[in-house]
């Protein structure tokens, strides 16, 4: 019989547990490359006025986004004392003075090349799936990655030709343009966990002429589809070995995508919406399987059969009853998905949980990161490259607490939520000089 913790043992299992610790031996332990792959970013700065490195720019950005702080200018001031200064030399094995300044840290991680810090996206993704800890995910061997797209924040200041535009009120005294980033995000989904695995932003093409100006190259902007077509090249550049189903909503059921998934060799369950595709409708009733609550078949024509101008895929459909309790009253939900996955009697139920698993990119992904930990909507910069860096520093801090609070066994013993998680770990970081123990290890059991 497992012993019951006392309100009293939670206590002092809290005064005894330093989650600021266990984060670092996590990165220790587990990304022991971490500063090497910073290290090897190109620096365009002129090196006679560098002060600070890179290592203690996106580190210091990365505990302080662990500790939950929303605001340059609160890091700002918190991170301006002693005592910090004092523990992030500690951590870093630095002799530093002062700390960088806040707007120091903004400008020098605006300055790193977005594509050199994806590659340190890229490294940490790679690291986890060579530990073989995220192997108890797969299905049939394969990894699920959902794709979806998030905004980050919009506003009415000019943010340059490469931000998405959308005017409001035209052609009225009150007509105003409202200037956004918009971000597509793929992530692995491991049960309750997502990892972000590769981002492409949403963003128009620019030129400059030679007296520097910047101009929007083309006149049609850039939409989420364009960017999932990039992203999927993008996923299989990084990844080629890697066996992968990509997950999505209707957005993407059209052949274009489908044909790149089979051409890139990706396996896909995507959502869909019978007035989306008629023609997958039409087909799928005359031949359909009806198995319970369950409908499903393999080969259904998509496209024009006549002129031979079509595509095959698999669709299975689902509704799921629930009952009110108070009235007695009866729903019925559908769930209906196209999928390369063969459907059979024996793996329809899990397809279908498969399909639904695309939501957790939402709430445990970008609903995460829109919360009182990460905030990914608050205007840290309003630079394009500062932007993009900054939203994936987030994502290296989300993978990092993700690994924290679901498999650090003295944090879940702590059976607390991960806001308190991150307050502790800023508590610890600047209430006191901490003295840390990384040389023990640590085992991460995720769920």
């Amino acid at each position: 019989m497992k012993k019951r913790i006392t309100r009293k043992m939670r206590r002092e299992l809290k005064n005894a547990i330093n989650p600021l610790e266990e984060l670092l031996i996590i990165i220790k332990q587990y990304f022991p490359r971490l500063t090497n792959w910073i290290d090897n970013l190109t620096d365009t700065r002129h090196q006679s006025y560098v002060t600070y490195d890179f290592k203690i720019c996106l580190l210091t950005q990365i505990l302080a986004f662990c500790s939950s702080y929303q605001s340059m200018n609160k890091i700002g001031r918190d991170f301006n004392s002693d005592t910090v200064i004092n523990n992030i030399n500690n951590i870093l094995k630095t002799n530093y003075v002062e700390l960088p300044h806040k707007d120091t840290l903004i400008n020098v991680i605006s300055e790193i090349k977005f594509e050199e810090l994806e590659k340190v996206q890229t490294n940490i993704i790679k690291t986890l799936i060579r530990s073989k800890m995220l192997d108890k995910y797969r299905f049939n061997g394969m990894f699920h990655i959902v794709i979806d797209g998030t905004g980050l924040y919009s506003t009415k200041v000019n943010l340059g030709e490469q931000a998405i535009t959308k005017v409001y009120n035209k052609g009225e005294e009150n007509e105003y343009t409202l200037y956004s980033y918009y971000a597509l995000e793929a992530k692995l989904v491991c049960g309750n966990m997502t990892f972000s695995l590769a981002t492409e932003f949403v963003e128009n093409e620019t030129y400059t002429d030679e007296n520097g100006n910047v101009y929007r190259k083309f006149d049609k902007q850039d939409c989420e589809l364009k960017a999932a077509y990039r992203l999927l090249n993008k996923i299989k550049n990084r990844f080629p070995k890697l066996p992968i189903i990509i997950g999505g909503d209707a957005l993407y059921l059209g052949r274009p995508f489908l044909e790149l998934c089979d051409s890139l060799k990706f396996d896909y369950i995507i959502r869909y919406k019978e007035t989306d595709a008629p023609t997958i409708k039409r087909n799928f009733d005359e031949i359909k399987i009806i198995d319970g609550n369950y409908e499903y078949q393999n080969e259904i024509i998509f496209g024009d059969l006549k002129n031979k101008d079509f595509y095959t895929l698999n669709v299975i459909s689902y509704d799921e009853e629930s009952v009110d309790e108070e009235t007695g009253e009866i729903t019925i939900t559908n769930f209906s998905f196209v999928t390369s996955l063969h459907i059979t009697s024996k793996n329809k139920n899990y397809l279908v949980l498969l399909g639904r698993r695309r939501w957790k990119i939402e709430n445990k992904g970008f609903k995460e990161q829109k919360s009182d930990i990460l905030n990914i909507k608050h205007i840290y910069t309003k630079r394009c490259e500062g932007t993009k860096n900054l939203y994936l520093i987030i994502q290296f801090a989300h993978t990092l607490l993700n690994l924290l609070n679901y498999g650090d066994i003295l944090i879940i013993d702590l059976k607390t939520t991960k806001n308190e998680v991150s307050d502790l770990i800023k508590k610890a970081l600047t209430s006191t000089i901490i003295h840390l123990n990384l040389t023990r290890k640590i085992q991460l059991r995720l769920p």
